[in-house]
C-alpha cells in the first residue's frame, strides 16, 4: 500500500470548478494568474440549454459554448502551454495513471461525477459529470484521498467513491476517467494575444452558435422552452426545472449571476494589458446582465412560493458551507438535506393546488428582456474588439 501526499499543496478555493483547479495547479508550480483571468483566456461567457430524455429535467449554463474540455485547453495554450486529456474505459488504467503523476509530484486535475463523492452533500441522481477537482494525494492504508475542490480548504473521500465518481457512464458529459495533462510554461509573459483570441471566442460563442441551443439563439430557445414546461415535467420533475435553473445561475460553480460579474472582473483586468477603455464600459453592461441573471434565478424559487423561497433560502445556506468548510460542514449540510426535503413535499402539494402558468410567463418574460441586454453587450464587445 502507499501513500503519496503532496505536503506543500495548499491554495483552495474559488469560483468555478474548472478554473478553481487549474489556478491551485498553477500556484503550485508558482506561476499566478488570477481565477478570472483564466476564465476569460478560456473563453469566457456564452449559454447553453441542454435536455436529453435520459435527464430527468434541463440544464441552463453561461459559460464559453465549445467543447467541455476545449475550455481548459484554450486557456493552457494562452498562456504558453499546453495541455492534453488522458482517457480510458478502464477504472484500474485511470487510478495507476493518477497514481504516477502523484509520484512524479504532480497534482492531478480529473473529472468527476459529483453524485459520487459524499462530501458534496448532494442527492444521488444529481448526476454531472463535467465537475473537476484536484486530487493531491492518495493514502491506501487508511483509504482516503486528498482533494482540492472549490471550498476554501480540502477535503476528503474514499478510493472506490473516487473511483465510482470518475467512471460514471452518466450523462450529461459523463467523465470517462478524464485527466487534464499540463505542460506549464517556466513564466508567464505576454497575455495580450491570448485575451483578444478569446474575446473573439467568446463573441463568436454568442452571436455565431452552432446550433440554436447555444449562444443567443439558446436564450430564446430557453424562454421558448419555459412555457412548456408544465407539460413536459410534471410534479417533482417540475419543481427540479426550477431548481436546477436556480443552481446552475446561482451556486453552481458560476461564481453567481451566471459568471456575469466573473466576466465583468476579467474585462476590467484585460483592459489594463490590451489598453482598450471599452472594455470597462462593457464590464458595467455585464454587471447589469448578471442583475437580471440573478432576478432570473430568484423568479424559479419565488417568494409567492413559501417551500420554494425556503429552498432558495436553504440552498444558498449549504453553498455557503460548502464554500467555508469549516469543522462540521458536511454534517450541515445533510442537515439542510433534510430540511430541503421535507420542503420538496409541501412544494409538491402547492403544486397541486396552484397554476403555475403564471410563474413560466414571468419567468419567459425576464429571460427574453435578458436577451435584449446580452445582444446588446454581445454586439458592443464584438466592435470593441474589432481588428484586434
Amino acid at each position: 500500500m502507499e501513500k503519496l501526499v503532496l505536503k506543500d499543496f495548499t491554495n483552495f478555493g474559488g469560483n468555478h470548478c474548472q478554473t478553481t483547479a487549474l489556478r491551485t495547479i498553477l500556484d503550485y508550480d508558482g506561476l499566478y494568474l488570477s481565477e478570472e483571468m483564466l476564465f476569460g483566456l478560456g473563453g469566457g461567457i456564452s449559454f447553453i440549454y441542454w435536455y436529453m430524455k435520459q435527464m430527468p429535467y434541463p440544464m441552463v449554463g453561461g459559460r464559453f459554448g465549445g467543447r467541455n474540455e476545449e475550455f481548459l485547453i484554450n486557456i493552457c495554450r494562452r498562456i504558453g502551454g499546453s495541455a492534453s486529456l488522458f482517457q480510458t474505459t478502464s477504472a484500474k488504467k485511470g487510478y495507476n495513471e493518477l497514481k504516477d503523476m502523484l509520484r512524479a509530484g504532480d497534482p492531478v486535475f480529473i473529472y468527476v461525477d459529483m453524485a459520487y463523492l459524499p462530501y458534496m452533500a448532494i442527492p444521488e441522481d444529481a448526476h454531472f459529470g463535467g465537475h473537476t477537482i484536484v486530487v493531491f494525494g492518495i493514502d491506501e492504508e487508511t483509504d482516503t484521498v486528498y482533494v482540492g475542490d472549490r471550498g476554501s480548504a480540502p477535503v476528503t473521500t474514499t478510493i472506490e467513491d473516487l473511483k465510482k465518481a470518475r467512471n460514471s457512464k452518466f450523462p450529461p458529459f459523463a467523465p470517462g476517467n478524464k485527466i487534464l495533462k499540463i505542460e506549464f510554461p517556466s513564466r508567464i509573459s505576454d497575455l495580450q494575444p491570448g485575451i483578444c483570441g478569446a474575446l473573439h471566442d467568446c463573441c463568436d460563442s454568442l452571436l455565431n452558435p452552432p446550433i440554436q441551443n447555444f449562444g443567443l439563439e439558446g436564450m430564446k430557445k430557453w424562454a421558448k422552452m419555459v412555457l412548456k414546461w408544465p407539460e413536459q415535467f410534471k410534479g417533482l420533475n417540475f419543481i427540479g426545472c426550477l431548481m436546477n435553473t436556480f443552481i446552475f445561475i446561482e451556486i453552481g460553480g458560476t461564481g453567481g449571476s451566471a459568471f456575469r460579474p466573473m466576466f465583468a472582473r476579467y474585462l476590467r483586468e484585460a483592459h489594463s494589458i490590451v489598453d482598450n477603455n471599452s472594455l470597462l464600459e462593457i464590464a458595467d453592461v455585464y454587471e447589469e446582465t448578471g442583475t437580471l441573471w440573478s432576478q432570473i434565478a430568484e423568479l424559479t424559487l419565488p417568494d409567492p412560493w413559501p417551500a420554494l423561497k425556503r429552498i432558495r433560502e436553504l440552498s444558498l445556506k449549504k453553498n455557503a458551507i460548502f464554500e467555508a468548510q469549516s469543522p462540521g460542514a458536511l454534517q450541515k449540510m445533510l442537515k439542510i438535506n433534510e430540511e430541503v426535503n421535507e420542503c420538496l413535499k409541501d412544494a409538491e402539494k402547492e403544486l397541486e393546488k396552484r397554476d403555475v402558468s403564471p410563474l413560466c410567463l414571468r419567468l419567459h418574460e425576464k429571460i427574453l428582456e435578458l436577451h435584449e441586454r446580452e445582444s446588446q453587450a454581445a454586439h458592443l464587445l464584438q466592435e470593441a474588439i474589432a481588428g484586434t
